[in-house]
């Protein structure tokens, strides 16, 4: 659904993005999503990210995630945002803020605790939207696309089943792995194969041979 509320500077209706997380995943998803508007001059879409976390210098170690020494203590999705012409909120999406999701055709879904993915796939599934959920961990990588082809009790009982891992925070880098200064990059993969490839599909409105998908390396 395109919300008339969503124009750009001629008045005329755009595609709407909406970018949940800012971190591992999607401040690198941030920056293939900009070469797809330029590369194919889709300049009627308008991208917003929703993050309320600041940079932290554990964030930039080995080039986990896409700041600079200089973003440190700054907001994660004002410094992205304002790199690559995108705009911002300093919101972490819940319950009571998930609503501001309405206005947008897509989300694009980056986030590492289950209990927030959950939310959002629900919510996009009552309001007919499409989500693009990526995740990695360590050499984990995958990506699932929500579009109704699937009822929310099928998500339930694949990934929000256990109460135990809904109460697990995430993370793109293993520690073990930053202890042994052994950083690995499925969360950069991830977000080019999920900006590159499959979200240009889903943009273009052409079939994606699978909308469920997971590889590790």
């Amino acid at each position: 659904m395109i919300f008339p509320s969503l124009q750009n500077s001629k008045g005329d209706l755009v595609v709407s993005i909406a970018m949940v997380g800012c971190g591992g995943i999607n401040s690198w998803s941030a920056k293939y999503l900009r070469e797809i508007v330029d590369d194919f001059k889709r300049d009627d879409t308008i991208v917003k990210i929703f993050d309320s976390d600041e940079v932290e210098e554990k964030n930039i170690f080995r080039n986990n995630q896409n700041f600079t020494i200089d973003d440190i203590g700054s907001s994660k999705a004002e410094t992205i945002a304002k790199r690559y012409g995108f705009l911002f909120e300093n919101c972490f999406i819940t319950e009571e803020s998930v609503s501001k999701l309405e206005p947008y055709d897509y989300v694009i879904l980056g986030v590492d605790n289950r209990k927030t993915r959950k939310l959002i796939y629900d919510y996009c599934l009552k309001k007919h939207m499409t989500c693009l959920d990526l995740t990695a961990q360590g050499t984990i990588m995958s990506y699932n696309i929500i579009d109704g082809t699937k009822p929310i009790e099928y998500y339930d009982q694949k990934y929000f089943g256990n109460p135990e891992v809904m109460e697990r925070k995430g993370s793109c880098q293993l520690q073990s792995d930053i202890d042994n200064d052994h950083i690995e990059n499925a969360n950069r993969s991830i977000a080019c194969i999920g900006m590159l490839s499959i979200f240009l599909k889903i943009m273009r409105k052409e079939k994606v041979s699978t909308d469920e998908w997971k590889f590790v390396y």
